[in-house]
């Protein structure tokens, strides 16, 4: 029997009303302050942050507000010329498979570890054949496979990993790209895997590829509106944000995030106003996405002056509703709660930072305090695109 609309309504209603996120508590680094994190991640309760200065993937819990482990045995921050080397530091991204109870991390040695989370510690290593870091990941879980990025190599490559065995089964290379490849998404849809392609001969602007990683093949190529893309999600009718990067800003002197149909490969929207963007993420409960924009300019061109920010924006209405100041060392990590809501942002200076949703009835606005009420045409696009989701399952 499928759910009645009454019943898809009244939920997405209420929290269709909640636009305003506020700083509840900061867990401060240990044992020293972090010059470099990559990715982070929300499961079951915990929080996990990829942490190269420390040399571990920080656990937390979530309800609490508390440090509960750090896994450790990866690369760590190595130096170049007393410079960071991201291609040879790790831990980098990760992502948890949680029918299987384990995380996967990129280490700088082009390992990947398997980390059981029972009890936070790493069980096998499965290197991908590449000289340096593997880095992100996507996850088919119908197929059981793990799609994971080799950007450093001289032709970027992603590699395809069983999970049933931990073996290496292919990689499929991307040789028209000119500035690696960054972050990959599952479409459980079609069942292929996109891969966020900042840039390549043919699109300089970037473009998003389409791969079949049972058959190790390109399908087709989605180009990007002048956007660089790094990070990528999916959320709602087969719609992809793409988090556009500084490149962006730089050599085309746009600051806009970007929402691509893949199902035609068409934009549906733009965001003006921000960009310098890494990793992104999506709460289907809030029906928000959220931007970690760290490289944001303040006019969005290559003269101003730095803006770092965490944007979320609507994506029912596709609207910026609410930036939070954050910083342009450690905040290009985001990560959400879909069962809290809670959000969590690594800032360089203080720690990991907790941000709690808000009520508010206030006209809207941006910034920390920014809030407001959403509108009948908000709530009634919400709830037509919870209804059809479940009425397709």
């Amino acid at each position: 029997m499928k759910p009645s609309l009454f019943l898809i309504l009244f939920p997405v209603a209420v929290l269709a009303d909640v636009v305003s996120y506020n700083e509840r508590n900061v867990v401060p680094w240990e044992p020293k302050n972090s010059t470099s994190v990559d990715q982070s991640v929300i499961n079951n309760g915990y929080y996990y942050l990829s942490d190269r200065t420390n040399s571990v993937v920080h656990v937390v819990n979530i309800a609490s507000g508390a440090l509960a482990a750090d896994i450790k045995g990866f690369a760590g921050l190595n130096l170049v010329n007393g410079k960071a080397d991201p291609g040879t530091s790790g831990p980098n991204g990760l992502i948890v498979l949680p029918d299987r109870n384990e995380l996967y991390v990129g280490d700088g040695d082009g390992s990947v570890k398997v980390v059981d989370l029972r009890n936070n510690t790493v069980v096998a290593s499965i290197h991908t054949g590449a000289a340096y870091r593997a880095d992100e990941f996507a996850y088919d879980v119908n197929r059981q496979l793990i799609t994971v990025t080799n950007p450093e190599e001289i032709i970027p490559l992603v590699t395809i990993i069983s999970v049933a065995n931990r073996t290496v089964l292919g990689n499929i290379t991307f040789p028209d790209a000119t500035n690696g490849v960054e972050q990959p998404a599952w479409n459980p849809i079609d069942g292929y895997v996109y891969v966020s392609v900042p840039e390549t001969k043919t699109n300089p602007g970037g473009e998003i590829d389409v791969v079949d990683i049972e058959n190790f093949k390109l399908i087709k190529v989605l180009q990007q509106p002048n956007c660089n893309s790094h990070g990528i999600v999916f959320g709602p009718y087969q719609q992809l944000l793409l988090g556009c990067s500084q490149d962006s800003i730089f050599t085309y002197g746009t600051a806009h995030i970007a929402i691509m149909d893949v199902s035609t490969g068409t934009v549906a929207a733009t965001i003006n106003g921000i960009a310098g963007a890494d990793q992104v993420t999506y709460d289907p409960t809030t029906n928000f996405y959220y931007v970690s924009a760290y490289q944001n300019t303040a006019n969005g061109t290559k003269q101003g002056l730095p803006d770092p920010v965490l944007g979320i924006i609507d994506a029912a209405s596709y609207t910026l509703v609410q930036t939070i100041p954050t910083d342009n060392i450690t905040a290009h990590s985001v990560a959400v709660d879909p069962k809290t809501n809670t959000l969590v942002v690594p800032l360089a200076k203080s720690g990991i930072t907790f941000y709690d949703i808000g009520y508010s009835t206030n006209s809207p606005g941006t910034g920390t305090s920014g809030a407001g009420r959403a509108q009948p045409l908000h709530l009634f696009l919400i709830a037509v695109a919870t209804f059809a989701a479940i009425m397709n399952l």
